[in-house]
């Protein structure tokens, strides 16, 4: 990715045709961007209505809302100034080819806006991250923690982190510095218990983030049970169309079959197994150990009987249900029947709250990314190490490594390394 040069421009809208267009334009030359289109001395932060000309020949390209935003109080950091033009694809295509013939204007790469925006301190690199999670939030659970991350739940907690090892951190200093003055009290530094707070907040992070892709992945569960048990009718009705096959005869379900759900604003994988059975053989007995690891790997486990099949009784099954109610009632947690569109309901409200129960952590994390669980890892490490250690300068040492690696979790230090894996998942324009 070029690193923060010249003035870029994109649309920063969705792809026309569209009612509004909105162009972003970037840079040390931005203003001067705009005196070419024919919109000069744009009053700061205030939408005015202006006519664009282009700069190549004069024509009139369109009337649009215009807006200047003067650095550094801006997105970027830099000059920026906004477009609002009608979302035709001419009107597009013209603005945007007539801006990168200027001397000095390109395409922004994806990202790279935001980029500009964390490398001239606008914005902090775990509330870029959380951006882009934003951007890519699918249902209403990864919208509600992106934004929560993206309103600073994890940089707040980081600049805790790192006032706590600093203050920590200039206690060995002045023990190891100035032990003969008379205001530095007798007997070592107290560092366990200053970093103890912090070492406890980082491992209840990590352990957080162990089910953080959850939310984005889907709460996964299985409908098991013998066949003709009914779990194909039960996957079609919950998903309000035909996902399996459904026959009276047994077996029709040779392979999982599964769908994604969004209940209570959850993204919730639910698959249709084969039947299991003893005595099977062939293609139904390789359908019944696919169900096996279904089973084994899921997060939550339905176990579907009816009243023309023997159960399974699966030790593992958190929900049983009684299909088929409307032939003869049964005992189980839950009565189910095609015939009765309320037990469907009542069926996708307990797997809703199930999803709630078993993505509340996922939903909670504030650490999301492989990027950040290592840094956090090495902060743990290095505070573990600060803990056992004897001697008061091996503690400073280690100190000093978990404040470089805070550093690392913020983009203080080798942000370079990272921009392109950070930014380069943005969209243009952004």
């Amino acid at each position: 990715m070029t690193r923060f040069t010249g003035t870029i421009v994109a649309l920063s809208s969705g792809p026309p045709p569209s009612g509004i267009a909105i162009l972003r334009i970037s840079g040390p030359d931005a203003m001067a961007v705009a005196q070419r289109f024919g919109t000069p001395a744009l009053p700061p932060r205030r939408a005015t209505l202006r006519t664009l000309t282009a700069p190549s020949d004069g024509a009139v390209i369109d009337q649009a809302l215009c807006l200047a935003f003067p650095g550094p109080a801006s997105a970027t950091g830099e000059d920026m100034v906004e477009y609002h033009c009608h979302g035709s694809p001419a009107v597009v295509d013209r603005m945007l080819t007539e801006a990168v013939a200027l001397p000095g204007v390109r395409v922004a790469e994806p990202g790279e806006f935001t980029m500009r925006a964390v490398l001239s301190g606008r914005m902090g690199l775990a509330d870029a991250e959380a951006l882009a999670e934003l951007i890519d939030a699918r249902t209403e659970a990864e919208r509600r923690r992106a934004v929560r991350l993206a309103g600073g739940a994890l940089t707040s907690a980081i600049s805790g982190w790192r006032a706590a090892l600093i203050a920590a951190l200039a206690l060995c200093e002045a023990h190891i510095d100035f032990a003969d003055e008379s205001d530095i009290p007798d007997g070592g530094p107290p560092v366990e218990q200053a970093i103890a707070p912090v070492a406890a907040e980082i491992a209840a992070a990590l352990a957080g983030s162990r089910d953080a892709d959850k939310l984005a992945d889907g709460f996964r569960i299985v409908l098991a049970g013998p066949p003709n048990a009914g779990k194909s009718s039960l996957i079609n009705a919950l998903a309000g169309r035909a996902i399996a096959l459904v026959s009276d005869e047994p077996g029709t379900t040779r392979d999982v079959v599964a769908t994604t759900l969004d209940l209570g604003g959850y993204r919730v994988v639910i698959a249709d197994t084969a039947g299991v059975r003893e005595g099977a053989a062939g293609v139904e007995a390789m359908g019944i150990a696919r169900t096996r690891a279904e089973i084994e790997a899921a997060d939550f486990i339905v176990e579907v009987t009816s009243p023309d099949t023997i159960p399974l009784r699966l030790p593992s099954a958190d929900l049983r249900i009684a299909h088929k109610s409307d032939l003869r009632p049964a005992d189980a947690d839950l009565a189910t029947s095609l015939a009765d569109p309320a037990s469907i309901e009542a069926l996708a409200a307990r797997l809703t709250e199930a999803a709630a129960r078993g993505m509340a952590g996922s939903e909670a994390a504030l650490i999301t990314r492989a990027r950040q669980r290592s840094a956090c890892e090495e902060i743990a490490a290095a505070l573990a190490e600060a803990t056992d250690s004897p001697h008061l300068e091996m503690k400073a040492e280690a100190l000093r490594s978990a404040c470089h690696a805070v550093g690392r979790l913020t983009g203080d230090i080798g942000v370079e390394d990272i921009l392109d894996d950070v930014f380069g998942r943005f969209c243009i324009g952004k």
